[in-house]
């Protein structure tokens, strides 16, 4: 009965000046509930500016916010299990883990700002790793020979042209021989694993994380310790691996698995994408050619094609530059050919905006409020049609 008591007992805040401290302790008691995963989180602490406060709000005003509804905002209501969230704290002391915010300065500045940051992040190494700008680098667990040679030269030249560090998911293949390279070139490498960080996946990998953490990088986690590798938390992980990342760079992978759902969460993020092409004979490469042929993300020959892409080193926004004549790059076309009533909405929407201005493909995104990866179809079509034309920069014009 005593047991019972404590487990019923109403959250206590141990600090109330410690407010990291009740971010975390509330952070982890929530994911401890089915169906509230780290959107829903910050759902959740956006409303609630104290975090803790949430478990002693009614069910009714947890409901009220976007996103949680009823089904929801009972469990958290009914939350009992702090002996659970205190377990966890001593299990991540015990490992010598670390506990990061995306309110702390080590958490990684692009994840930060995606839809659905995780709320905790455990780390083992060096938090300041975590920093540094980063590449993500994929591709297949079995890559060819040639994968691998394409790989291991091409993973070296971006290192040192792009002067970025390596973010990969420590997976057998490509992933492993990013994160060797980074080492070999004396850079940062951090691995993002779908498991507890004193659960190594691959076990085979141990070794090489070993090194990266003696490198002085880190291996990183949303999911808390002695979490199982289960198939379903490396979706999940992928969106880290982009979110964190400058771009993701495709070495070679099939038309199915991690690799294409990383490439999905990057086109979410806005990330950019980056595959080199392959024979088409080589199934292990079929999927970087898919990602070329449907305008997903850039064909590379090399490192300098990538660094061209990068933020920074191109002009990206929604301005274009000046035409010969001062035109702002407008061009007068004659709008009459394209018959609008055979275009679906979204089409029509493009065509509207591209008849005032050369847009690049995240101006669109933003104008029009839909995804990249949602958009890229339907641009592709109307260039099919010949209404249509993508210019260098991923930018789009009507054709004259």
């Amino acid at each position: 009965m005593e047991m019972d008591k404590n487990n019923r007992e109403e959250p206590v805040q141990k600090n109330d000046s410690n407010a990291r401290e009740n971010y975390i302790r509330a952070s982890l008691a929530l994911s401890m509930i089915p169906s509230v995963g780290a959107g829903r989180i910050r759902k959740l602490f956006e409303h609630f500016p104290e975090p803790m406060s949430v478990f002693s709000k009614k069910w009714k005003e947890i409901a009220a916010v976007p996103s949680i509804g009823v089904g929801v905002a009972r469990p958290i209501q009914n939350f009992r299990k702090w002996h659970e969230v205190d377990r966890l704290l001593m299990m991540t002391g015990k490992h010598r883990m670390k506990l990061i915010t995306p309110v702390d300065e080590c958490y990684p500045c692009r994840l930060r700002h995606i839809y659905d940051p995780p709320a905790i992040l455990w780390v083992k190494g060096d938090p300041n790793a975590l920093k540094n700008e980063f590449l993500a680098v994929v591709g297949t667990r079995r890559p060819s020979a040639a994968g691998r040679e394409l790989t291991t030269t091409l993973t070296r030249d971006l290192i040192d042209t792009v002067q970025a560090g390596i973010a990969s998911g420590l997976a057998h293949g490509i992933d492993a021989l990013a994160h060797k390279v980074a080492l070999e070139r004396n850079r940062s490498t951090v691995a993002v694993l779908g498991c507890g960080l004193d659960r190594v996946y691959p076990t085979g990998n141990r070794r090489l994380a070993h090194d990266i953490l003696n490198s002085g990088g880190a291996l990183i986690s949303e999911y808390p310790p002695g979490t199982k590798p289960d198939a379903h938390h490396f979706p999940v992980r992928n969106r880290v691996v982009s979110g964190m990342s400058l771009g993701v760079v495709v070495m070679e992978t099939g038309i199915s698995g991690g690799s294409m759902i990383t490439v999905d969460q990057a086109l979410e993020q806005g990330r950019e994408v980056f595959a080199v092409p392959h024979d088409i004979r080589n199934e292990r490469g079929e999927g970087c050619n898919i990602i070329i042929q449907r305008g997903w993300g850039k064909l590379i020959y090399s490192a300098e094609d990538v660094a061209a892409e990068l933020p920074g080193t191109i002009q990206v926004a929604d301005n274009e530059a000046h035409s010969a004549d001062g035109s702002d790059g407008l061009r007068n076309h004659n709008y009459d050919q394209i018959n609008k009533r055979v275009l679906n909405p979204i089409q029509q929407k493009i065509v509207t905006l591209l008849e005032e201005k050369i847009l690049h493909i995240d101006a669109l995104s933003r104008q029009i409020k839909s995804a990249t990866h949602t958009l890229m179809p339907v641009l592709l079509q109307l260039e099919l049609e010949g209404i249509i034309e993508q210019r260098p920069g991923k930018k789009f014009a009507l054709r004259e």
